[in-house]
């Protein structure tokens, strides 16, 4: 028995492409049709100009994912299915770009930083400006040759058991001792400076220095005024500028002894020396009560 090959169904019924062919359902299809090719033929260059605009669309949203289907090609053009490995590509691409950028950022910052960390190393530090303190070792240089006239004195006198002893005495030039307080450099010495500085600029010639050793013999504690003292020298009464060593109204508690320098600028019209002086203190408070009579030191002084 013959046997024919038997011939294989159509791809399409013929019920179905009739059906496709009636106007109501070919109409939208050819322009469909119509509108991909002309999406296709129309771009410029080809599968280039596919692969620019995938390019720009890649650039534009890297931070969205983007799909790796592949898509259908159109009819025709199966080379531009290459079109769609671009898009998957760029983003890395992109994110290398944006990697580099904040390398190249970071590079900037570290090298600013490193610049900066030089700069200070190679920087020495800022210094405060301070008062430089003089080296009293060059005194001489600085305020000339020794100029004081020291006296070792014994005069004491004493008033219901407080005792006033001079025990030495010594002259200065005013301007030479001005000096030699400038020298020192501590701030009672500049403070000290200051009052004779003004003492100087009122006509004064010397400054004089008095040791004075307090005591208290009595039961109760004593108390001597120095603020109100006073030296007369060259025919002339001078009031004293400071006390060191301790405060201008000193203290003296029972069986004790307090040392002090009395500071009197004076002014000397009479020759080299101020001569013979003559130191009166006013008289002591004994137990909180004033007591009769004031201390009267002659110092026998060139």
């Amino acid at each position: 028995m013959d046997q024919r090959p038997v011939a294989p169904p159509p791809l399409i019924s013929p019920v179905v492409f009739a059906w496709l062919r009636k106007p109501q359902f070919l109409l939208p299809l050819a322009v469909v049709a119509g509108m991909t090719v002309v999406a296709f033929a129309v771009q410029p260059g080809g599968a280039k100009g596919e692969a620019a605009a995938a390019v720009r669309t890649a650039s534009a949203t890297a931070a969205a994912p983007v799909s790796t289907a592949t898509p259908t090609p159109a009819p025709g053009r199966a080379q531009s299915t290459a079109t769609v490995v671009l898009p998957t590509a760029q983003p890395g691409a992109q994110t290398a770009l944006v990697q580099n950028q904040q390398a190249g950022t970071a590079g900037a910052a570290t090298a600013q930083t490193g610049s900066d960390v030089a700069g200070i190393r190679g920087t020495p530090p800022a210094t405060t400006t301070q008062q430089t303190q003089p080296d009293l070792s060059r005194q001489p240089t600085q305020c000339g040759a020794m100029q004081e006239t020291s006296v070792a004195l014994a005069i004491e006198q004493t008033i219901n058991g407080v005792s006033v002893k001079a025990t030495k005495s010594s002259t200065y030039p005013i301007e030479y001792f001005r000096c030699i307080l400038m020298a020192t450099g501590t701030q009672e010495a500049f403070t000290l400076a200051s009052s004779v500085g003004k003492a100087q600029a009122a006509g004064m010639t010397d400054a004089i220095l008095i040791d004075l050793w307090i005591t208290n013999a009595g039961r109760e504690f004593g108390q001597v005024t120095l603020k109100d003292a006073q030296l007369a020298a060259a025919g002339r009464v001078f009031a004293p500028l400071a006390t060191l060593g301790g405060r201008a109204d000193v203290v003296v508690s029972s069986g004790q002894g307090r040392t002090v320098t009395l500071v009197v600028a004076i002014k000397s019209g009479v020759g080299p020396t101020t001569g013979p002086m003559t130191l009166t203190i006013g008289s002591p408070l004994f137990g909180g009560q004033p007591t009769a009579g004031k201390y009267s030191l002659f110092l026998p002084t060139p």
